[in-house]
């Protein structure tokens, strides 16, 4: 290991009074979290503060990634405008994560950010990469560019305040027993 790597751990919940606070002295955030108001408050709170980050979702055998960095490319709001309804998407605890998923996004993740800081290669700047572990097969998707319409990085922003949204769950707990 590095010797010179410093680890700040944070023992509080990080939520809209606090988050801007707390990644403004970093160069690039990854998202790890496993709900969506969590990825909305970090895609937001991101934008507000410019700075760059790696969203990453899985769930069961699949996962994505993608980075914004600011005036690159499109937000995580501008590919998925609002969190999902109730009983849309099940939550990880309801669907299920397969662990080895969360190693090989997390290290996607963290290439994307050794990338970044270093100034070496292509990020995912506008594009979704996704993964099928049962294929073995990742998909390159270009995003569409941010159109300036975007209500936290657009042109003329409509959410200027941070917002804790609900964590909506599925009633149906069948969700959880597909794991194709």
């Amino acid at each position: 290991m590095n010797p010179d790597v410093v680890v700040n751990t944070y023992r509080t919940f990080v939520d809209s009074t606090n988050i801007r606070e707390l990644i403004r002295g970093y160069d690039f955030i990854i998202d790890g979290t496993d709900n969506f108001p969590a990825k909305f408050l970090i895609n937001d709170a991101c934008v507000m503060e410019k700075k760059p980050f790696c969203h990453a979702g899985i769930i069961r055998f699949k996962g994505q990634l993608m980075t914004y960095i600011p005036g690159q490319g499109p937000c995580y709001r501008c590919v998925f405008k609002d969190p999902p309804p109730k009983d849309a998407v099940p939550t990880c605890k309801q669907a299920g994560v397969i662990g080895a998923m969360g190693g090989v996004i997390g290290s996607l993740q963290a290439m994307e950010a050794i990338k970044y800081i270093t100034g070496v290669g292509q990020n995912l700047t506008g594009r979704l990469l996704t993964y099928d572990a049962l294929k073995n097969d990742f998909h390159n998707i270009k995003l569409p560019a941010a159109s300036g319409k975007c209500p936290v990085c657009g042109n003329n922003p409509t959410i200027t305040e941070l917002i804790d949204y609900e964590q909506a769950e599925c009633a149906d707990a069948q969700h959880g027993k597909d794991l194709q």
